[in-house]
């Protein structure tokens, strides 16, 4: 979403449903993100990009969150280097246990290397939050 404007939600019925079902898997997954692989970040943004365009409540509910709001709001004003840093630290060493540890399937290697490539790269092309000193 950009600046202050609300994402227009879909006429269609169906649609909106299958958002919610989208906002509500992502949720899901956010919630196994303990789990070696599974990011928490990405599936919060993407929750709530599907809630947006379906659900107010669950919208709003997600953004207000304790921890995911907080998550939410920051990747909206921009990603600070720490946050950067500490983003691509976890990417690293998760998909690297996963990879290593979890599977010696050279092909399921190759996919994560290549996701990790995409994660790393997303995170760094974020706008970059400067903190007023």
């Amino acid at each position: 979403m950009h600046g202050n404007s609300a994402p227009t939600k879909p006429r269609s019925r169906l649609l909106r449903a299958v958002y919610f079902v989208l906002g509500m898997v992502c949720l899901g997954l956010a919630y196994l993100s303990f789990l070696p692989g599974i990011p928490t970040f990405d599936f919060v943004i993407l929750a709530a990009f599907f809630f947006a365009r379906s659900s107010d409540r669950f919208h709003s509910w997600l953004v207000n969150h304790r921890v995911f709001g907080r998550m939410i709001t920051g990747y909206r004003g921009g990603l600070t280097l720490r946050m950067k840093v500490v983003a691509t630290l976890g990417i690293l060493a998760s998909l690297s246990f996963s990879g290593f540890v979890l599977t010696s399937n050279q092909v399921v290697r190759t996919i994560i290397g290549l996701v990790g490539i995409y994660a790393v790269w997303f995170v760094w092309s974020r706008p970059r939050k400067v903190l007023a000193t």
